[in-house]
């Protein structure tokens, strides 16, 4: 269950969701693809709204998939967090690059991922009741696609810092829908069910759009 208050504008989201997909479900959208739809739309909402920490992240465009016998798959577009700098004269707000470079340390990339990993976690823990019903053996799969905002100056767009590469990177976080079912009954507490997501990062060359 939902268990602060802050979480209202989360619900309120949830339920023009849940009125908008009811229609598609009418059209022939099935139970688990309108309950993933609805996930996606919240877990959205909630990371851009999340304060329990700063998120080193801009959350952007989101999607999600179900396949039969494997479960769902959600993807967002997070980009890296852009520094603001406010000096005597002016206060800048347009990433640069060489900034970039000397913020994103690797103890700033591992602190980005612990604050993801976190926030998912709460997710899972306050929501989870609203999650569609998989199969036991499916799984719950959060994509994170992380890389630099574009950056343009006349109108047209760097090329990217060498060093950027770094922080360039996919973060999946993977829950067994068992799990989930045997936190709903339960079965384990919330510190046992965090335990049991799995982490992986991939490097990647993917150059999302802008």
């Amino acid at each position: 269950m939902v268990k602060n208050s802050k979480y209202l504008i989360y619900l309120l989201g949830l339920v023009v969701s849940i009125n908008a997909q009811a229609q598609l479900q009418q059209n022939g959208l099935s139970p688990i693809k309108r309950d993933l739809e609805i996930t996606r739309v919240t877990f959205e909402n909630f990371l851009k709204h999340y304060d329990d920490a700063v998120l080193l992240n801009n959350i952007k465009e989101s999607e999600a998939d179900y396949k039969d016998g494997k479960g769902v798959e959600i993807h967002f577009e997070a980009y890296n967090a852009n520094i603001y700098i406010a000096t005597a004269s002016a206060r800048f707000g347009k990433n640069d690059y060489e900034v970039l470079d000397t913020f994103y340390t690797d103890e700033i990339i591992s602190l980005q991922q612990k604050r993801l990993e976190e926030a998912t976690k709460k997710f899972i823990r306050d929501f989870y009741s609203y999650l569609p019903q998989l199969k036991p053996n499916e799984e719950f799969r959060f994509v994170f696609h992380i890389e630099d905002s574009k950056i343009k100056v006349d109108g047209k767009e760097l090329p990217p810092s060498p060093k950027s590469a770094k922080r360039t990177y996919m973060l999946e976080a993977v829950w067994k829908m068992s799990d989930i079912a045997a936190f709903s009954k339960g079965e384990i507490n919330e510190s046992q069910l965090s335990n049991r997501i799995k982490i992986e990062k991939k490097i990647t060359l993917k150059i999302s759009k802008s």
